[in-house]
């Protein structure tokens, strides 16, 4: 048997080995006033090599405070459809670079670029949860705080992003604050979640460490969000790379839990495994959809929603091989149900956002969830008289069954079903309808705004860490 069937046995092996190295070797917390705090609280430190362990009492503390009734919601106080039962999908983010809605050339990425990616997913049925998807490489020092101001301006959907700065954490939860009513209306209904991520094997940054202290302060949902490399970060097999990123997520679970005891975590992960032939790190490949899912099976086992990396592609154009690796790393994430499956308009390895892939990905989004409905049972009994009623050799296309039932079936909007002569006649590639259609969602969809009221008060906040800022 497989064991990629089992994934309750999969879920006990991980959770066994990773308990044992964070009790016998455990996690580094290189900040010394988080260490004093880790202490205290009963963790097991070595103030000299910033090493931080637990004990397995410590761990059942930590987890059954964890809760796992989190859901997402729209600005409006929506949840998100089916969030934690269904695989939900969300923008990738947040390269430097994108792709020129209208040269195709790759450029740096710009707040414009923000408002406008952030429109188009607003726009999109199939997204559900978004992004800013790229960073606006000409905001400076305080581009995270635009990319989330702008992001909650241009769609009603959850957002998901992050600061660079534990400094600028107030800032944004000050931003969720004003759009929510306060913070008692934000936390009943979040619209918004932040991510970080360690550094593989058994480390955070200072400042991510900071950040995320910051954002529990004001319980808001955490995603710790693995990035491990299979043969670089991590070991080369799939299950030892999933071990490191279930010690790594666990290590922050327990900690953030026994400091901030019911902080609303998600458990994420990014990873893939390193291309040994070239040294680069593979997005498209089968094996990042695999660990993965293997992630969604760890969140599930801790009881919380997932956030995978999947719908990947190394392409750098609207291709076949977009096509190919963008349903082979999202299908083994539709298997294990990962709560968020993270990567609409990610291309050229995750480093460049496509306007055009965006739109596509909604039509393969689309098609994988009709898929994925399989044959719906239910009582034949029509069917089967109107077979005995046209057996043999009748026809079927004028029956009122199929004038009644036939829009069950799934029908794209921008594949092409044509015969050749009238796909010729057409004359429009793949690319080039993608192209037009992000062109008429920017020309013609206007996301709900703000109210002015709202709107001021949001100016007002952001002016105090950009003092020339506006809103255009």
């Amino acid at each position: 048997m497989n064991n990629t069937q089992n994934p309750q046995a999969i879920a006990e092996i991980v959770h066994a080995k990773s308990v044992e190295i964070l009790e016998q070797v455990g996690f580094c917390a290189p900040d010394d006033e988080v260490l004093v705090r880790l202490d205290s609280a009963g963790f097991l430190v070595d103030t000299n090599t910033q090493m931080v362990r637990f004990t397995p009492g410590l761990l059942e503390q930590a987890l059954s405070t964890l809760p796992g009734d989190i859901v997402l919601h729209s600005r409006n106080g929506q949840a998100v459809p089916h969030f934690g039962d269904k695989s939900c999908f969300m923008g990738a983010g947040t390269p430097v670079n994108v792709f020129d809605l209208n040269s195709g050339e790759r450029r740096s990425a710009t707040r414009q670029d923000v408002r406008q990616l952030v429109t188009i997913q607003d726009a999109l049925p199939q997204v559900d949860i978004v992004r800013p998807t790229v960073t606006a490489t000409d905001q400076g020092e305080f581009s995270d705080l635009v990319e989330i101001v702008e992001a909650l301006r241009y769609t009603t959907k959850p957002v998901v992003h992050r600061t660079l700065s534990p400094e600028r954490v107030d800032a944004a939860a000050e931003l969720l604050y004003g759009i929510a009513g306060g913070q008692a209306a934000f936390c009943a209904k979040p619209n918004f979640a932040t991510l970080y991520c360690p550094i593989s094997p058994g480390y955070f940054t200072p400042g991510n460490i900071q950040c995320m202290l910051r954002w529990a302060e004001h319980n808001v949902p955490i995603t710790l969000l693995s990035m491990a490399m299979g043969g670089a970060s991590a070991p080369v097999t799939l299950l030892g790379e999933l071990i490191v990123i279930n010690a790594d997520i666990l290590a922050w679970i327990a900690a953030l839990q026994i400091l901030y005891p019911g902080t609303p975590l998600l458990y994420g992960s990014v990873s893939a495994v390193l291309d040994m032939r070239t040294g680069l790190l593979p997005l498209g490949a089968p094996e990042r959809g695999l660990i993965n899912s293997g992630a969604a099976i760890m969140g599930k086992y801790y009881g919380i929603p997932t956030m995978c990396g999947g719908l990947s592609s190394d392409a750098k154009q609207l291709d076949a091989q977009a096509g190919f690796e963008k349903v082979n790393t999202a299908v083994p994430l539709l298997q294990q149900e990962a709560s968020i499956i993270y990567g609409v308009g990610a291309t050229d390895a995750g480093s460049t956002i496509s306007y055009t892939q965006m739109v596509f990905d909604d039509e393969i989004i689309a098609g994988i969830r009709r898929m994925w409905q399989g044959i719906q049972l239910h009582d034949p009994s029509e069917e089967v008289e109107l077979i005995k009623a046209l057996t043999p050799r009748g026809h079927f296309m004028s029956a009122p069954h199929t004038l009644n039932n036939y829009r069950r079936h799934w029908y794209p909007e921008i594949i092409s079903r044509d015969t050749y002569d009238t796909w010729q006649e057409k004359g429009e590639t793949v690319e080039k309808i993608c192209q037009r259609k992000a062109l008429d969602i920017l020309d013609n969809h206007h996301p709900i705004p703000l109210t002015a009221d709202v709107e001021t008060e949001l100016e007002r906040i952001m002016r105090r860490y950009i003092p020339d800022f506006h809103f255009e």
